[in-house]
């Protein structure tokens, strides 16, 4: 159908010389009426080009659109000074350059010709063709980027109409790119602020940020478990009982925080000492990421001299590590060094015998009954270490 309309549009250029005679240049209310009319017999060609197609051979019809096709043609004759070819240069609008270099389109798998960056000029140039095109124009529309110039080519008048088009289309599509513009920058703003937030959360989970009324260390130490995960470790129960006063802090990793106590004097002169016993860092094969585990804090009451001779029941205690799989290397490692921390935190280091026998995997503990205790929650904290 569409070859068959293309065929009689040619038949009526070819039919005019190929060079016209140069003429005075009619004024724009006569061009855009000749513009008019040819536009009308383009479109009734078209038309029964269409007809033409869907009909049978054998229909009476066919006789009929070929006489009136004949009349068309001859019509198209009277108006050869308007159908010799035409090139015509027409500057690209600014608004247009300034979008496009802001900004690049993105119309997924929508072919573009002519170009290998795709620019909102490149866009509209090919639309308007393609609309042009789809009326049956000869018309072909170029772009050049860098000197913003649209090189129209063809018949007289159908260039004369490409570039009424091109002004035509313009505010609407401006109109659209415009838009598209503002979606795209709310967009960009939601999913930044997405991130932000994101992080934002992110950090408040994993640091300290409480305002604390005043206590004992063990509500401090909930209070802290109840927002960030961590480990802590009391070396004695009594240690829990200790008053810790009104403090306030902000985006501090939990190992800080806990830290940063040693430096409050408690009632009766009293004093904490914590210790941070942080994993070691394992090597991985680049293919999976290592597993993130988090340190075991220590936290007990800084020895005074007053109480360093203090007696203490000694006890001894059998710990099975069997079911344990870090109860070698570099697990027990951490264990052994951990209990060590402990023990010269709370000045029991040289009244505690630890012993780990490999065969069998079971830890020998013997010494001050508060340090077994001490040992048994250690050993309870890394065995469940995530």
């Amino acid at each position: 159908m569409r070859h068959f309309t293309a065929i009689l549009l040619t038949t009526a250029l070819l039919a005019v010389p190929a060079i016209a005679q140069q003429s005075s240049a009619p004024s724009p209310a006569s061009a855009t009426a000749t513009i008019g009319e040819l536009t009308q017999i383009r479109a009734r060609m078209q038309a029964l080009g269409a007809e033409l197609g869907s009909l049978p051979q054998d229909s009476p019809r066919r006789s009929e659109i070929k006489e009136e096709s004949a009349r068309l043609s001859e019509q198209m004759r009277r108006y050869s000074e308007h159908t010799t070819p035409f090139t015509v240069r027409v500057p690209i609008d600014t608004r247009l350059v300034e979008i496009s270099n802001r900004m690049s389109p993105d119309f997924g798998p929508e072919p573009m010709k002519g170009t290998s960056r795709r620019t909102f000029i490149n866009h509209f140039a090919d639309t308007v063709e393609r609309d042009l095109l789809a009326r049956g124009s000869h018309a072909s529309i170029s772009v050049d980027v860098p000197l913003a110039m649209v090189t129209i080519t063809g018949p007289q008048w159908e260039v004369q109409e490409a570039k009424g088009a091109l002004q035509e289309a313009l505010p609407a599509y401006l109109e659209r790119v415009q838009l598209l513009e503002a979606v795209e920058l709310t967009s960009r703003d939601a999913q930044r602020f997405r991130r932000e937030q994101e992080q934002f959360i992110q950090r408040e989970r994993s640091t300290v940020n409480i305002n604390w009324e005043g206590g004992t260390l063990g509500d401090l130490v909930k209070a802290v478990r109840s927002t960030v995960e961590c480990n802590v470790v009391l070396a004695e129960q009594s240690v829990g009982t200790l008053a810790i006063p009104a403090l306030s802090v902000n985006r501090v990793t939990p190992d800080v925080f806990f830290q940063s106590l040693q430096s409050i004097p408690l009632a009766e002169d009293r004093r904490l000492t914590v210790t941070v016993v942080a994993p070691e860092s394992k090597p991985t094969d680049g293919k999976s990421s290592a597993l993130e585990t988090l340190p075991v804090i220590v936290i007990a009451e800084k020895p005074r001299a007053a109480s360093t001779n203090a007696a203490s029941t000694t006890i001894q205690r059998i710990i099975d590590l069997s079911e344990w799989p870090g109860a070698e290397g570099a697990g027990m490692k951490r264990l052994i060094e951990a209990i060590d921390f402990a023990m010269q935190a709370n000045g029991t280091a040289e009244q505690m015998k630890i012993r780990f026998h490999e065969p069998s995997r079971i830890l020998f503990a013997k010494g001050p009954s508060d340090s077994i205790r001490l040992v048994d929650e250690i050993v309870d904290a890394i065995r469940h270490q995530k």
